[in-house]
């Protein structure tokens, strides 16, 4: 187990709980929703949790720069220069939150030569924390208890259960869903789709359309530290700050690493 890995969870925790604050102060306001240049909303709960997290973790970690996606686009023009990084979601699910649904998270990674090595996943308004390290497993944390380790589950009988997103479906997706056969939907906002993955309540989270670096790098540690992962449909874990582009390629988040996954991606033939 890498001990200095394990001792960020404790700090990165204080501060994912210090941005909820934020996010939760403003959540209960009537704030006002503006557009990005990509048309994506923006409140000032991103930019004050954007805040709290990029101050606090310069001073936690000096020498590891911070790109969050509330970073100015030419703020970072040599990151790919960078072997070490904290990639940061201050607020992963805008419209949930502006849709008052809950289903929204707090997204922190630390990054290390292109792979994920740390993340944590704070949900705000549960207040529920799920973490992982390189070697150290994956764990959750419910306000008013302690720690608990987390495992994703071997795939049985029954439909496969999975997790998807309320507002991003479309052709490739339901192709995918009909080669998988028998299966329970769940349509669920943020990175609460990874983390229910890692404790054992889904299976699967077919992603097709454009999703960023800061969407998926803590999901992915959490998940393969719980014995699953998250990989392109060449069966690749996503790598980091590797390429000109922030936006990821789709992928596949799943539980049972010993299922081919893969196998029913809509450019194959269905499988027999």
């Amino acid at each position: 187990m890498d001990t200095a890995l394990a001792a960020l969870a404790e700090p990165v925790l204080a501060l994912a709980m210090r941005a909820a604050g934020e996010i939760l102060r403003i959540y209960a306001s009537d704030f006002a929703i503006h557009l990005k240049s990509d048309r994506t909303p923006v409140t000032a709960a991103d930019l004050a949790a954007h805040a709290v997290l990029c101050e606090g973790l310069a001073r936690l970690t000096p020498d590891i720069p911070v790109l969050s996606e509330e970073s100015a686009p030419d703020e970072h023009p040599q990151r790919l220069s960078w072997p070490r990084l904290w990639l940061v979601d201050p607020l992963d699910g805008t419209r949930e939150f502006v849709a008052r649904s809950g289903e929204f998270s707090i997204n922190i990674a630390l990054v290390e030569d292109h792979l994920p090595v740390f993340g944590l996943i704070l949900m705000p308004v549960s207040g529920a924390a799920y973490w992982a390290w390189r070697g150290g497993g994956a764990w959750k944390l419910v306000p008013g208890s302690t720690p608990v380790p987390i495992r994703c589950r071997a795939l049985g009988s029954g439909p496969v259960r999975v997790a998807g997103s309320r507002r991003h479906t479309g052709h490739l997706l339901q192709t995918y869903l009909g080669y998988l056969g028998e299966h329970v939907y769940r349509g669920i906002g943020s990175a609460l789709k990874a983390c229910l993955i890692a404790e054992g309540e889904a299976d699967v989270y077919p992603r097709f359309g454009p999703t960023s670096e800061w969407d998926t790098a803590a999901s992915q540690i959490l998940l393969e530290e719980a014995g699953g992962g998250l990989c392109d449909g060449a069966r690749r874990p996503l790598r980091y700050n590797a390429r000109h582009t922030l936006i990821n390629p789709d992928f596949l988040a799943f539980g049972d690493a010993g299922h081919d996954w893969t196998r029913y991606l809509p450019r194959r033939s269905p499988p027999a």
